[in-house]
């Protein structure tokens, strides 16, 4: 009997870009291209060492789960590295409730849980591929030597905006408009004075500039769209990260093992190692004093991060919290943190786990070296370019 794939060897021919709203299992399933190809290779690799029990119910979940799949994957594939044998679903002494992995290196043993962050509302994603499902409609208009910038889109109602009709009023301004003469305008002008497409009905105002193509590209195939309105943000998204290790922290109970819980934050508003300090350790201020003569003004942290709240240490079963911020297209360059619970009640020794870490020791946040994703998944930074 063959092994179980999580991707069938098969010819695959389609070398264009995935659809809007397209589940990322079925794109990787079917394309051919050669950045993509290394990828789904990557991950069928990893997918085989998976315990062979459980393969048959994370290769379901992949077509409806994508994210949250590759991420356990991924996880199982890391700590598989690092040396550890790993238990999948493993049972609890005081619950029915299973923690992703239980992870075991000589006498060592620890339970890990993985959990994604996209800080999105159920409504917010069903909006997004409302859009998405838009675009893709739109995508099949055809341009004739313009790329189309997407300055406005406003859904008006919950209704999904019908395309025929817009399609077809898109391409009539479109055949009014004379490529060169747009662009010996916009020479002249500058880009003020590209010419607006605006469509609005009772579910959508949608305005577009069409911005002409170099001769030498206008009858070559493309997609009509080249720019996507700018979505902007307010704030960081410290406040879904620590909502998101709280939950999965306080989700077992008191246990019999130490614990970290794995969040891969997928969201674009956490941008780095200043906003996930300020979730795990608190947020950053400046304190200074009343004095006259002496401020002392110092940065602080308030009390308001993941381990310590306003009156006292947090979530102290929790051994520590490790935080990626990892994509199928960035495995061996991708950032990770680890920080050690300084008031856990479940104690851990991170110096065994082989990662590099952050810790409290006399009052002030240390670091301790480790090694990078790529080396330890055996894997070069230039891995989608061979």
């Amino acid at each position: 009997m063959a092994e179980m794939e999580l991707f069938e060897q098969k010819k695959r021919t389609y070398t264009g870009p995935s659809n809007h709203n397209e589940n990322p299992y079925g794109y990787y399933d079917r394309s051919a291209r050669k950045d993509i190809s290394v990828i789904r290779e990557t991950l069928n690799e990893w997918f085989r060492k998976y315990p062979n029990d459980e393969k048959l119910e994370l290769r379901n979940s992949f077509k409806k789960k994508f994210d949250d799949c590759f991420y356990e994957l991924f996880l199982h594939q890391l700590f598989t590295k690092l040396g550890f044998d790993i238990q999948v679903h493993p049972d609890l002494p005081n619950t029915s409730k299973k923690p992703d992995f239980l992870l075991k290196k000589g006498d060592l043993e620890l339970y890990a849980e993985a959990k994604i962050v996209k800080n999105k509302s159920h409504q917010q994603e069903a909006i997004e591929r409302k859009i998405n499902e838009f675009y893709d409609n739109i995508s099949k208009l055809d341009s004739k030597g313009f790329l189309l910038i997407i300055d406005t889109l406003i859904l008006k109602s919950n209704n999904q905006p019908s395309t025929k009709r817009l399609i077809k009023r898109i391409e009539e301004e479109i055949e009014k408009l004379d490529p060169d003469l747009v662009t010996e305008e916009i020479s002249t002008k500058g880009f003020e004075s590209t010419p607006i497409i605006e469509i609005e009905n009772e579910d959508i105002l949608l305005r577009i500039k069409p911005i002409p193509v170099v001769k030498s590209a206008r009858d070559k195939k493309k997609r009509p769209i080249g720019m996507y309105p700018m979505e902007s943000f307010w704030g960081g998204g410290e406040d879904s990260l620590k909502e998101s290790i709280s939950m999965k922290a306080k989700r077992y109970g008191k246990l019999d093992k130490p614990f970290i819980v794995c969040v891969n934050t997928l969201d674009v508003k956490t941008s780095g190692t200043h906003d996930i300090e300020n979730a795990i350790w608190g947020s950053s201020a400046i304190s200074w004093s009343t004095n006259p003569d002496n401020k002392d003004e110092k940065w602080i942290r308030k009390r308001d991060g993941v381990f310590l709240g306003e009156k006292e240490p947090k979530l102290k079963s929790l051994s520590g919290v490790l935080v990626t911020k990892v994509f199928t297209h960035n495995i061996p360059v991708a950032n990770y943190w680890l920080y050690k619970h300084p008031f856990s009640e479940n104690g851990l020794e991170f110096n065994s786990l082989g990662l590099k870490f952050n810790f409290v020791e006399n009052g002030k946040i240390k670091s301790e070296l480790g090694d990078d994703l790529g080396n330890i998944l055996k894997i070069e930074n230039d891995w989608l370019n061979k």
